[in-house]
């Protein structure tokens, strides 16, 4: 994971002062400056952090994820979208999740890359080795504090493997926390009233 921000004048004084943050606006125009040939460009905690090409588990993870959400999504009018971004305002954090579901699929607007937050339903993460603290922790206290409903998270680091729920965002983060592991049944409440089975999720090699 590689870390970028533009430098910042400190102050001169004998007490350590934290320094400001930079302008989310900065950090977008230093994005658009780079070249991250293809890799997610994310900004986090005040940080450009460009992620590095994933392992092909990743990939098989993601897709498993697609298809597993592909019948409810085709019965709601939802999109399981792999590519788009989203801009979390309580905490000035632009994310490209590995997967989320939008909502009203026909009236989505279609030639920008940046998800509206309203229209966000679940976001889900497949951890990968340069970005385990971020996905356990920094993303599901963003996602809870902008009001997305669900955070789901694919954890190959925990021993076995684990798919965990996050629900009902509050003032600090998610309020309730389902986890099986693999192999075991998720039930997903409303809106989505399905039941995961992760027992077809591919395990990492």
């Amino acid at each position: 994971m590689v870390l970028m921000a533009e430098r910042r004048k400190q102050k001169p004084t004998w007490e350590e002062v934290p320094p400001e943050p930079v302008p989310i606006q900065h950090l977008l125009d230093l994005r658009d400056r780079i070249d991250t040939r293809d890799s997610r460009a994310e900004i986090i905690e005040g940080q450009l952090i460009v992620s590095p090409v994933p392992v092909f588990w990743h990939e098989q993870a993601c897709q498993w994820l697609v298809q597993s959400f592909h019948a409810v999504c085709d019965g709601n009018d939802w999109f399981g979208d792999t590519r788009g971004e989203i801009l979390l305002p309580p905490t000035a954090d632009l994310i490209e999740p590995d997967f989320m579901i939008l909502r009203d699929l026909k009236t989505m607007p279609s030639l920008v890359s940046r998800r509206p937050l309203d229209r966000v339903l679940l976001v889900a993460e497949v951890i990968s080795a340069s970005g385990i603290r971020i996905d356990r922790e920094v993303k599901p206290r963003a996602c809870a504090l902008a009001g997305i409903p669900g955070y789901l998270l694919v954890d190959r680091f925990t021993k076995p493997l684990t798919v965990s729920l996050h629900s009902e965002p509050g003032a600090n983060g998610y309020t309730k926390v389902q986890t099986v592991t693999a192999g075991e049944k998720l039930r997903i409440l409303a809106p989505f009233d399905l039941t995961l089975d992760t027992s077809s999720l591919p395990l990492p090699g």
